[in-house]
């Protein structure tokens, strides 16, 4: 009885957590693509160009170079917000959408829309507070999960 009343308690409290749906703000000046115009490398990406522009503002927000110091002859690259980064990568690896096109879940152009949309979300969250949706993608183990979580459990408030 008591096992029952302990698993009861911990499913309700596990749902009740899960359906909040967390908030951020729409911020569309984080989408500004200005900043690449002087970069002079940005890595294909077989879903197209636009795909390759997003992965590279992602890359650019998140990721940086600590430049070589006296103690250290080369740059170390810091992450910053590492559970939203490597979550990311788990969905911007070509082989994630290909696998999911071959099988015929998707076309190439809900894949593109669904990938911009997850790139725009994290692009746009990159200066908000995020710790709890860290929390959540700590235990995420595949881009099936991080797909759901950026579509069902994020909510952009627009101003």
């Amino acid at each position: 009885m008591k096992r029952q009343f302990l698993s009861f308690v911990f499913i309700f409290f596990f749902n009740l957590t899960h359906s909040q749906k967390l908030e951020f703000d729409f911020l569309s000046s984080s989408l500004d693509e200005s900043v690449l115009k002087d970069i002079q490398y940005i890595k294909p990406h077989f879903l197209g160009n636009k795909v390759a522009r997003k992965v590279k503002l992602i890359d650019l927000a998140y990721k940086w170079e600590d430049p070589p110091t006296a103690m250290r002859n080369t740059p170390l690259i810091k992450i910053e917000k590492q559970p939203i980064y490597f979550a990311l990568r788990k969905v911007i690896s070509p082989r994630f959408y290909k696998n999911k096109i071959k099988s015929q879940n998707l076309s190439k152009e809900e894949a593109i829309d669904e990938i911009i949309e997850i790139l725009d979300i994290a692009l746009m969250i990159r200066y908000q507070d995020t710790n709890e949706l860290e929390g959540m993608l700590r235990g995420v183990d595949n881009g099936d999960n991080v797909i759901e979580i950026f579509k069902n459990n994020i909510e952009l408030i627009y101003f």
